[in-house]
């Protein structure tokens, strides 16, 4: 356990650090992010800041590589920073539609084969690994649109991921969680300072691949599967209810929008950090009622599953209670 939080301290560290050096460069290069109408900010913002969360996030699993002597936690940390990578060039260059999607699919297979043969698990697990990695790394970039949501994300699954390691007498398991939870938790005064940075798509690149990778590393370590998806069906709620209904309506669905519940939460007057915070306390709610289901007895497990229905479905339901309405 100490060995554990000593990666997280490194990876807090760097994170909060590395932003003093990456900041001027992205400056310099004019790394910026310029409203629209679609855009949940006003004022043209440096983006790229989640460079350094994935230096955090190498540095950090890199220490916890080497004293559990581990490799599978250097492939995890090899997928986070590689899936950042991509984010990376779409940041500073643009990258086609089609190509960041066969760059994630063919990272995905590498990646969960690697780790199956590490670890000896099936090879059953390739193609949910890739349809993880590439859905889930959507999903986070697509969720990426509020000031401190992916921070918090970040933080919150990592360090549910890393309870459960601690449940399961699983330290490495708890490690990469808590690396994870560190270094975007150390991303978060940069990102909520008055003179804001974005994470950029290496930032929701590296949230989404990170919190795959270490999810898939848990699962083949002995981590209940059910347990490990329960944090993330937010993100999965909102995102595949919102591509649902811009389909339904007509809508390209590659188009920029304002339409997830997260964004109308924000509009309509809870502001940035309440909707963070919605999103937050229902991520954490479900990843709760998750591990019930993963460990408690019937019925307990029929009351979790319907609780966690209970805490979407008032997710989802959300801006019609709790966004302002304007008086007739």
């Amino acid at each position: 356990m100490t060995a554990a939080v000593l990666a997280g301290v490194v990876a807090l560290v760097v994170s909060l650090l590395s932003q003093l050096v990456i900041r001027p460069v992205l400056i310099h290069r004019s790394v910026v992010d310029t409203p629209n109408h679609r855009s949940m900010h006003v004022t043209p913002t440096i983006r790229g800041g989640g460079i350094g969360v994935a230096i955090a996030v190498a540095v950090g699993l890199g220490t916890a590589a080497v004293v559990f002597q581990s490799l599978p936690l250097w492939i995890v940390a090899g997928i986070s920073v590689l899936n950042a990578a991509i984010g990376a060039v779409e940041d500073v260059r643009g990258l086609p539609v089609r190509v960041r999607f066969g760059l994630q699919v063919v990272l995905g297979l590498l990646a969960t084969w690697v780790l199956v043969v590490s670890m000896s698990a099936s090879f059953w697990w390739i193609p949910l690994g890739i349809v993880a990695l590439v859905a889930y790394t959507n999903i986070a970039n697509f969720m990426d649109g509020v000031n401190g949501i992916s921070s918090l994300h970040g933080t919150v699954v990592g360090g549910f991921y890393a309870g459960l390691g601690v449940a399961a007498g699983l330290p490495g398991v708890t490690a990469a969680g808590l690396v994870v939870a560190a270094a975007f938790l150390g991303f978060l005064p940069w990102n909520l300072a008055k003179r804001r940075m974005f994470l950029g798509d290496v930032g929701s690149y590296l949230l989404g691949g990170s919190l795959v990778a270490v999810a898939v590393y848990a699962a083949f370590s002995g981590v209940s599967f059910i347990a490990l998806i329960g944090p993330v069906l937010v993100y999965v709620a909102d995102t595949g209810t919102t591509i649902i209904a811009r389909w339904r309506r007509g809508e390209p669905l590659h188009e920029a929008h304002r339409s997830h519940v997260y964004q109308r939460l924000a509009a309509g007057g809870l502001g940035h950090l309440g909707s963070t915070a919605v999103v937050s306390v229902a991520t954490l709610a479900t990843g709760l009622l998750g591990a019930v289901v993963a460990t408690a007895a019937f019925p307990f497990q029929v009351l979790a599953v319907l609780g966690i229905l209970l805490v979407l479905a008032a997710y989802l339901g959300s801006p019609r209670l709790l966004v302002r309405r304007p008086r007739l």
